[in-house]
């Protein structure tokens, strides 16, 4: 069996009375959790789920959801989350990139995946019905889970994650959590992002295994700064990972209780350092800088904050740190070449934590993942092939061994912690009928501007209705702000998108470019 599915079974015969999960639908003890889990797995294998399959789940956040993910690990069958707040037609595209042989649904949900052939399954996640199949022993190359990233085309990525990657991390933050646990008693981490992304796989693998209790902060109450602190206080939260532009709204607005006891980690997008002084104004928790691609499993890189000291300080934002065990990166310039330290150059990633690629998607898996270089290999990297993964973030190591963000290399961009691609916002405004073209550009102060090209130059599209078709396919933080009709998309002599006039076109220079309308 996975060393996850181990440990879980270990903690309900250690501390069977302990809480495991605490959500709005239920409070579950290690035992009636692993009793459930147990149920749930024998029921998905009598609807046909099998050993190194994958299972689509599609169930509202809470502990069903949870139960579903561990009934499927424990049959060995990888487990990929639907997250039921995207758009329909996200949806159906993350089923089909999934690769899943079965579907789990809610009740009467059958209907809004029935174009994609993929047998759909209900299940009870109450049940009790004793031991369950014999678990699972997958190897540690085979798949545990397959979680979702923007693609450029328009079409959801499927990362494959081995068992061995999902062991590493949460070995690493079990160790985390061991250092800030008091003594012989369980923390009270909280989980407020989604489970479809492995940001919120945090606070959910590393704790059960630890045995800890884990909160599903249902969204209303994450999103509202006042009852998240008053839910935060009247639980006794010892340890919370979170976005730090969600974090830094919540402090904005006064709500001092929204930060943990004991340790605060920041993941998904860059920390800056006055957040850090908010963070130590407010409260008396440790911070962590967390940082980590889905293509490497969580997080790979860590720095602990102390914001009395004045290292680094001189940095854009808090460096992203150090490699966890298992892990090693390195600097690279053009063609995977070495650049001296202290250079910029691209980050470059290998070890335990590695996915195994794009699930049908050859030819980005390739671009992605690569051979490490022979010079990285002959000083440590082994003899047998290694795969590396290009994460497309420049970066520069610090005089302390430190690795310090400086932005993309590509067009992708993360918006309260969600990765996206700029591409695909863009397919998707040119599958709007009165769209020719569109470009769509990041700003970091105000997040997405798309401008388009009308189809028919005297009949320009409403922007409000083509808000309204983005919202049927994207996710919410993929939404531009602004939407500006222009007659065409300025380029430069060499043919490439000027993006200074397109600047400029956003600032409501229309003597640059004529402009149709443009609709905040």
């Amino acid at each position: 069996m996975s060393w996850i599915m181990r440990s879980l079974v270990r903690n309900a015969q250690l501390y069977p009375q302990r809480a495991a999960l605490v959500a709005e639908d239920a409070t579950l003890t290690y035992s009636v959790l692993v009793r459930r889990v147990a149920s749930a797995a024998a029921e998905m294998q009598r609807c046909g789920v099998l050993d190194g399959e994958i299972t689509a789940i599609a169930l509202r956040r809470g502990t069903p959801q949870i139960i579903a993910a561990l009934a499927a690990m424990w049959l060995g069958s990888p487990f990929a989350i639907v997250d039921l707040d995207e758009a329909p037609e996200r949806r159906r595209a993350q089923v089909r990139a999934s690769l899943a042989t079965r579907l789990v649904v809610e009740q009467g949900a059958d209907a809004a995946y029935a174009a994609e052939g993929v047998p759909t399954l209900r299940i009870s996640t109450s049940g009790d019905t004793g031991p369950g199949p014999e678990l699972a022993w997958p190897d540690d190359d085979d798949v545990a889970y397959v979680v979702f990233t923007s693609g450029t085309t328009g079409v959801p990525k499927s990362v494959a994650v081995p068992h061995r990657a999902l062991g590493n991390y949460s070995r690493f933050l079990s160790s985390v959590l061991d250092q800030v646990r008091p003594a012989g008693a369980p923390l009270s981490c909280a989980s407020v992002t989604s489970f479809a992304t492995d940001l919120g796989h945090t606070a959910i693998f590393p704790a059960l295994v630890s045995g800890d209790t884990v909160h599903l902060v249902d969204k209303p109450t994450m999103m509202d700064p006042l009852a998240f602190g008053s839910y935060m206080r009247a639980h006794s939260v010892d340890v919370l990972k979170s976005t730090a532009s969600h974090m830094s709204a919540h402090l904005d607005h006064g709500a001092r209780d929204v930060l943990p006891r004991t340790l605060m980690i920041f993941g998904g997008e860059p920390l800056s350092w006055d957040l850090v002084d908010q963070v130590a104004q407010n409260g008396t928790c440790r911070v962590l800088n967390h940082y980590g691609p889905s293509e490497t499993t969580i997080g790979v890189l860590t720095y602990p904050v102390d914001p009395r000291r004045q290292e680094h300080r001189s940095s854009a934002h808090v460096p992203l740190g150090k490699p966890i065990d298992g892990v090693s990166v390195e600097v690279v310039g053009e063609e995977l070449r070495a650049v001296p330290p202290g250079e910029t150059g691209e980050l470059l990633v290998w070890g335990e934590c590695v996915a195994l690629g794009y699930l049908g998607a050859r030819d980005a898996t390739r671009a992605r993942f690569v051979a490490l270089p022979s010079w990285l290999r002959s000083s440590g990297g082994g003899a047998q092939p290694v795969v590396a993964y290009r994460t497309g973030d420049t970066v520069r190591r610090l005089a302390s061994g430190d690795i310090e963000f400086l932005g993309r290399n590509d067009r992708q961009v993360k918006i309260n912690g969600q990765r996206i691609e700029l591409g695909e916002v863009e397919a998707a405004l040119r599958r709007c009928p009165d769209v020719r073209n569109a470009v769509v550009v990041h700003h970091s102060g105000t997040g997405l501007s798309a401008f388009v090209v009308p189809a028919d130059p005297a009949s320009p599209p409403d922007t409000k209705s083509l808000r309204s078709r983005l919202r049927e396919e994207l996710s919410v933080s993929a939404i531009p702000r602004v939407i500006t009709v222009l007659d065409h998309i300025p380029l430069t002599l060499s043919g490439k998108l000027d993006a200074t006039k397109l600047a400029l076109v956003g600032d409501r220079a229309s003597s640059v470019i004529p402009i149709r309308r443009g609709v905040n």
